[in-house]
């Protein structure tokens, strides 16, 4: 847009055009003032002329050789410069001059008559010369005041005109200025407050702040359009972001409920229902490879559309396949990727746990079944033994072989005893185990089935966390406990018997029991008794080492030393 009419330039042209009147007028003033100062130097020099012509007759008469000094003093003050400048300045009116030429001609008249001593008629004409004097002051006065009256009124219609000028620019610059610019500015707070429909501005005019308005208002609605489209992006991102934010918590959703629980066809079902739901679909199946039980259609399948298709694998394992038909919006085929990864991770999962759970059944039964070997089965072997004695002693009719009888029968009688506690006491140690798995209660419930059985005192310090040992391996390590207490409650005679599971120093799982009895005699067991080698063999299969030795301070001490990997790392059958 090009700018024909610039209000700067004209309120330039106003405030010069006041300058130059306030210019003008200023030198005005200042001529007529100039000019005043000479007016009172007239009006005296005018006064003296008619004292110095009353001094001549005195002087005529009484110093008559003084009289042309006076005459020139006098024609001196005649044509003073004062004077002489009335004659010569355009301002003075004609009838100063004239009266002031009047006075020149009639001096000339008396000076004369002093010239030619023709007193008497200097004397008859002084009255008349200095009433024309007089006349001359007058015009003098009255000129001097209509110089001051003009100076003052031209003053006075200066300052009007100015005020008038200055009032219309003002006036003007109110107008066309300021109330654009405060219109203008309140546009700007509308823009601000995101009112991009803001007061009309006058966009008509051809000056700067036309040009603003028209540019300002274009502004506006560029930036309503960008306004609008970038609400319109926002809007948009915002459903993508929450439909993100449904999938992502549908996602974690199914991560929870597929690896927080143990996975069913019930379960299975309320996962894919909530993505179905989720993710807007028409219909949703999977259908499980080699278990068909568990295939599930949600839905209702749409004829016109087409279904789509993702595998269910793991590790390039095809369990299943996950199938679909999309609805509005359409779901994120990476979200149902992630659906079908999350199954199969969840079916190889449950796979896998029902196969370890089999394992470890497996695993449960072998202990026992080794544990009963090792344990009744010895017992079952003597009494079997015990049993043939009998019959052959029984054959024997005489009274040594009767007191062999009961002998034998006192034996059996105490090997069925002790395989009625070995049994009671495993079927304790696999109920553990097997249930709860809790190291401190296992070891706290051997302690309460051997604390019945004696006086000595036993405690029980455990720190070790209940994973340490696997289930087999705790079975091993309470049967090393066990026997270890049973042998101090038989041979120590101590009064306590301390059992410490700890972490050494070294880092190592350490399970230590210890009395304050007389001490171990010898490391070989008596012949017929395998306690010590049992013992030694458990602790191999812990993978362990174990110690026996008697205390520098009294007592025996039964040691298993084993690293804090080994227990959890391996798992021996």
């Amino acid at each position: 847009m090009r700018i024909k009419r610039s209000v700067s330039t004209r309120i330039a042209h106003y405030l010069l055009i006041i300058i130059v009147f306030a210019g003008l007028i200023t030198t005005l003033s200042f001529v007529i003032m100039t000019s005043n100062r000479s007016d009172a130097e007239s009006i005296n020099v005018s006064g003296s002329l008619r004292m110095q012509s009353y001094r001549l007759i005195y002087e005529i008469q009484n110093h008559p050789d003084n009289v042309e000094r006076y005459l020139q003093q006098y024609q001196t003050t005649l044509h003073t410069h004062a004077l002489t400048e009335l004659n010569n300045s355009l301002l003075v009116p004609n009838t100063v001059k004239t009266e002031y030429q009047s006075v020149i001609q009639r001096w000339q008249t008396l000076e004369n008559y002093i010239r030619h001593g023709d007193i008497e008629a200097y004397q008859q004409n002084i009255e008349q010369y200095v009433a024309q004097l007089d006349k001359f002051v007058y015009v003098l006065q009255q000129f001097a005041e209509k110089k001051l009256t003009l100076a003052t009124t031209v003053i006075s219609v200066s300052m009007l005109l100015i005020v008038a000028m200055v009032s219309y620019v003002i006036w003007y610059t109110h107008k066309q200025v300021v109330k654009p610019l405060h219109r203008l500015a309140r546009a700007s707070s509308q823009v601000q407050m995101r009112m991009f429909n803001h007061i009309s501005l006058d966009t008509n005019k051809n000056d700067e702040l036309g040009m603003l308005a028209l540019v300002f208002t274009q502004m506006a609605s560029d930036l309503q359009k960008l306004y609008s489209a970038l609400e319109k992006q926002v809007d948009e991102k915002t459903k993508k972001l929450s439909q993100v934010n449904r999938s992502l918590s549908m996602l974690y959703y199914c991560s929870q409920q597929l690896s927080g629980n143990e996975l069913d066809r019930t379960r299975l079902q309320q996962v894919l229902n909530h993505v179905l739901l989720n993710e807007h679909l028409r219909s949703l199946e999977v259908h499980i490879y080699q278990n068909e039980q568990w295939n599930i259609h949600l839905g209702k399948t749409v004829e016109a559309l087409n279904w789509q298709t993702n595998p269910i694998d793991v590790e390039g394992q095809v369990l299943g396949e996950l199938r679909w038909q999309a609805g509005l919006p359409c779901p994120d085929y990476r979200t149902m990727q992630n659906i079908a990864q999350m199954l199969g991770r969840a079916l190889y999962f449950s796979h896998t746990q029902r196969q370890q759970q089999q394992l470890l059944l497996m695993e449960e039964r072998a202990i026992i079944a080794r544990e009963l070997h090792d344990s009744l089965a010895q017992v079952l072997s003597f009494l079997q033994i015990q049993l043939t004695r009998l019959k052959h002693t029984i054959r024997k009719n005489n009274t040594s072989a009767q007191e062999k009888s009961l002998e034998i029968i006192t034996e059996f009688e105490q090997a069925l005893s002790d395989g009625y506690i070995q049994l009671r006491e495993l079927l304790a140690t696999f109920r553990l185990t097997i249930q709860e798995a809790n190291l401190q209660l296992a070891l706290e419930q051997v302690i309460e089935n051997l604390q019945n059985q004696t006086e000595i005192k036993i405690t029980l310090a455990c720190s070790l966390p209940s994973q340490t040992f696997n289930a087999q391996q705790q079975v091993h390590a309470l049967q090393i406990v066990r026997e270890a207490i049973l042998n101090a409650i038989k041979h120590s005679q101590a009064s306590l018997i301390e059992v410490i599971a700890h972490t050494n120093e070294d880092g190592e799982n350490e399970l230590i029991v210890q009395d304050n009895g007389i001490g171990i005699p010898s490391l070989e067991e008596p012949s017929g008794h395998y306690g010590l080698n049992i013992m030694h063999e458990r602790a191999k299969q812990l993978n362990a080492h174990l110690s026996i030795q008697a205390q520098p301070t009294g007592g025996t001490q039964v040691k298993i030393t084993l690293p804090s990997f080994t227990p959890t790392n391996q798992d021996h059958t």
